[in-house]
């Protein structure tokens, strides 16, 4: 008794996906031109890519003290904002491994290795400062 509703499941399952199929089809012979234009540039690589990746990494390189903050037009340092900017870029990179172009992919990967760079060698020089600071200030 079992196995006739196991077919009748297995059939259900096959008509929904012979649906699904021709509907998709139907909707690629009658894609209108608007959306083939819009879909053409992600397959080169989405114009909107690198500013969403440079949205991301601005407040690193604030953060981090290599570009001044816009409005009080001082450098800063805060490794905690530069941190969190760098693990979403890295998160951003793992994301969308595979749907990148190759010029996409580099940019991406160069720029979370320079980052990560940076933050290593602003956070070394903060840290020797601030033992310096630290070994001076009982000695005076």
């Amino acid at each position: 008794m079992t196995d006739p509703d196991k077919r009748i499941d297995d059939d259900w399952k096959k008509r929904a996906q012979d649906e699904k199929a021709k509907i998709a089809r139907e909707l690629d012979a009658s894609a209108d031109p608007v959306t083939e234009v819009t879909d053409a540039p992600a397959a080169e690589g989405d114009p909107l890519f690198p500013s969403l990746v440079q949205q991301i990494a601005y407040p690193a390189l604030m953060a981090l003290g290599q570009i001044p903050d816009p409005r009080s037009g001082e450098r800063m340092l805060d490794l905690k904002l530069a941190r969190e900017s760098i693990n979403l870029l890295s998160v951003l990179e793992k994301k969308t491994a595979g749907n990148r172009d190759p010029e996409e992919d580099k940019m991406i990967r160069d720029l979370v290795r320079d980052l990560q760079m940076a933050y290593t060698q602003t956070a070394e020089a903060a840290q020797r400062s601030a033992e310096d600071q630290g070994s001076g200030n009982p000695a005076e």
